[in-house]
């Protein structure tokens, strides 16, 4: 019985720079995507929530760049935006920035 939950448990435990939950794809991959937009992903967010990555205030929209839930799951987020770390947000603010243009977030963007 044992053996068989000690394979069960290496069934389950992740690869190296693989976040679990968050569609499986390398962590380097995510962090190389954000790399050049980083710092201006981190200014929409201070304008957007404050820097407050796990926000929802109930006004539909949600984490540090606000979000909203169908903008969200266009580009592939699951579950909420506020659940997710700063880097899947970052990484999901890249791909709907090269979908939509710096226009998903009208205000923040310019500034």
């Amino acid at each position: 019985m044992t053996a068989f939950l000690a394979s069960v448990a290496l069934a389950i435990v992740p690869a190296p720079n693989v976040a679990v939950g968050e569609g499986h794809v390398p962590v380097d991959h995510r962090v190389g995507v954000v790399r050049p937009y980083r710092a201006h992903l981190d200014q929409i967010a201070a304008c957007e929530s404050g820097s407050r990555w796990h926000i929802a205030t109930g006004n539909g929209f949600y984490g540090g760049l606000q979000f909203t839930l169908s903008s969200w799951r266009a580009v592939g987020g699951r579950g909420y935006p506020h659940w997710w770390s700063r880097l899947e947000q970052m990484y999901r603010a890249v791909l709907l920035e090269r979908r939509q243009g710096w226009g998903a977030w009208p205000v923040c963007a310019w500034r």
